[in-house]
């Protein structure tokens, strides 16, 4: 006995016939309609067990109906089919008294009038040898050719900013007269101090004549300059006395003015000095925690008063 064909296989045997199988929604049994199926066309008219009060037809009922009806497209198809005609039969020999026969031998065509015709499939396979040995171009994915123009960017960005210049060296000197007029708006940034350059260069060299010391630091230019005078004295022997510590104030924070100092400190002790202090100006901005900061501790007031020539 054959097997019933399934729901599943009844739908698919319907849809090949643009049909479409109904099946009952009652999913308790012996209630209503349980179990039936049903056949609409393509727009929804019933064919088979559709009924006032639900479905009636069974799954048996449907693939009867379903195969019934392939067999008649089929047998309708058959009919309708032309027959093939049958061959010509062809009568041997050299000669033939029927003029539809062909003759058994043709006559050759003329090679050069006429040219015959590529076969397709030939003409086929050269076409795509040649689309396949063509250079192909490389399609860059969206990503990578986004990379690529960054990365061109970035590479004539680097070509359009020079290249930085080099930081001059920071050097430590001895000072020259010939350093006064880079002096003056060091020594200007002092208060109440207007001195020119002919007013720096002749301190300077007064200075230089004395038992004192001073140095430069260069970086580029002129940027601090650091004097210091040996004073002997009864309780404390020899001293030396920091009398003018300056950095330009662009080139402040740096590390110049320690270095002027430790200078300083290097060449005071080959003097014979044990005991170092520092005049600091009230009105020079954090002078005084400078100084607290390399150790120096503040041990008297500084008294001035000026006893020009009267």
């Amino acid at each position: 006995m054959a097997k019933a064909a399934t729901d599943e296989e009844l739908r698919e045997m319907a849809g090949h016939r643009g049909l479409k199988l109904v099946k009952s929604r009652r999913r308790k049994p012996g209630v209503g309609d349980y179990g039936k199926l049903g056949l609409t066309d393509a727009a929804g008219n019933p064919l088979l067990g559709i009924g006032t009060q639900g479905l009636e037809a069974s799954a048996q009922d449907v693939e009867a109906y379903l195969r019934a009806g392939a067999a008649r497209n089929w047998k309708a198809s058959a009919e309708t089919t032309p027959a093939a005609p049958a061959p010509k039969a062809r009568r041997a020999g050299n000669g033939s008294d029927n003029p539809d026969l062909e003759p058994p031998i043709r006559p050759r065509a003329n090679r050069r009038s006429v040219k015959q015709p590529e076969p397709l499939s030939r003409r086929h396979s050269e076409e795509q040898n040649k689309a396949e040995n063509r250079p192909r171009a490389r399609l860059k994915p969206a990503a990578d050719e986004a990379a690529s123009v960054r990365s061109a960017s970035r590479s004539s960005d680097r070509r359009s900013k020079p290249a930085p210049l080099p930081v001059p060296k920071l050097v430590i000197r001895a000072a020259k007269t010939s350093d006064a007029e880079a002096l003056v708006p060091l020594v200007r940034q002092l208060s109440g101090v207007r001195l020119d350059k002919l007013g720096v260069a002749r301190n300077l060299k007064a200075a230089m004549k004395a038992d004192a010391g001073m140095v430069i630091a260069e970086c580029g230019e002129v940027v601090g300059c650091c004097h210091w005078v040996v004073i002997p004295t009864i309780q404390n022997g020899l001293v030396g006395r920091l009398t003018l510590l300056l950095v330009a104030q662009a080139h402040r924070r740096k590390g110049i003015a320690t270095a002027l100092v430790d200078e300083a400190v290097t060449l005071l002790r080959k003097a014979g000095c044990t005991r170092l202090e520092a005049m600091s100006d009230i009105e020079v901005r954090n002078a005084h925690n400078f100084f607290r900061t390399l150790k120096f501790e503040q041990t008297s007031y500084r008294f001035a008063r000026s006893i020009g020539r009267e």
